[in-house]
């Protein structure tokens, strides 16, 4: 088995935080013996299919698709995209690429992607408005997708669409030669957000990758690789409280206003205590 974990930077110097989760992340990767690359202000490739410009405030995301579309990466059997404030817990030796094939080998699919599910926002979205943010316009997405793609997208048991975290995304090989064909057109994707009146959060890459997924057979990933804690909405001030949500975690997506500042030390204790 050949496989990667795949991080980048987009935007001028990496600052403190992000450089800590960066190191930590290449020592898991060295502990588990797979490879890791860490791309800083990478170039999009010349001779993809999908170019990568002019996606608004947006477009440096969309570089967690590079590998997708990068000759470089096609001799890899699975390739683990993290984003740079996705940390590993101290000493975590859990194969992350093992569990996944361990799934493959498991369902009765040949599963070419796997993500985490974020299972606690429906509920936090259907109380609270988040910049934006909301079961509301979550459901217009989920509409408006689906007329254009005619995508069968996920739903809870009330009837709300499921949110899935692109901060740790697993392809498998034949995954990422599908994603290479199926993958619309980003400008296209933006576009429709725009169109539909939908705020600028819905042009992301999380939410682009959201529309994507009923084309693969996708399975979903234990909640420990891509577990969150973020202070708590509807909250303001200094001293605002936290939603920790690090149960059980192997990785911990720390998204914690500041925490890009963090030194090591600091982020360490967050992540484990």
């Amino acid at each position: 088995m050949k496989a990667v974990i795949y991080q980048f930077w987009e935007g001028g110097e990496l600052s403190s935080g992000n450089k800590a989760g960066v190191e930590l992340m290449k020592a898991y990767a060295d502990r588990i013996g797979v490879e890791h690359v860490f791309d800083l202000n990478p170039a999009w490739p010349r001779d993809a299919r999908i170019k990568r410009q002019n996606l608004g405030r947006y477009n440096p995301h969309y570089g967690a698709f590079t590998p997708i579309f990068d000759v470089s990466y096609s001799n890899y059997d699975y390739i683990l995209f993290c984003d740079t404030d996705v940390v590993p817990v101290d000493k975590c030796n859990q194969h992350i690429f093992g569990e996944f094939m361990q799934m493959r080998m498991d369902s009765d699919m040949d599963i070419e992607i796997g993500i985490c599910e974020e299972w606690m926002q429906p509920e936090l979205r259907s109380i609270h408005n988040m910049g934006g943010i909301s079961t509301a316009n979550d459901k217009r997405w989920h509409s408006a997708v689906k007329k254009k793609y005619g995508s069968d997208m996920p739903v809870d048991d009330k009837g709300r669409p499921r949110v899935f975290n692109s901060g740790c995304v697993m392809y498998s090989a034949i995954g990422r030669l599908k994603a290479q064909k199926e993958f619309v057109d980003f400008r296209e994707y933006c576009d429709l957000m725009i169109r539909n009146s939908l705020p600028s959060f819905y042009q992301g890459d999380q939410n682009y990758l959201g529309a994507m997924l009923p084309k693969f057979k996708w399975g979903l990933m234990d909640y420990k690789w891509n577990s969150q804690i973020f202070f708590k909405p509807g909250t303001s001030g200094n001293n605002r409280p936290v939603s920790d949500y690090r149960k059980n975690a192997n990785f911990v997506h720390v998204q914690l206003r500041g925490a890009d500042n963090y030194d090591m030390e600091r982020l360490r204790k967050v992540v484990n205590d």
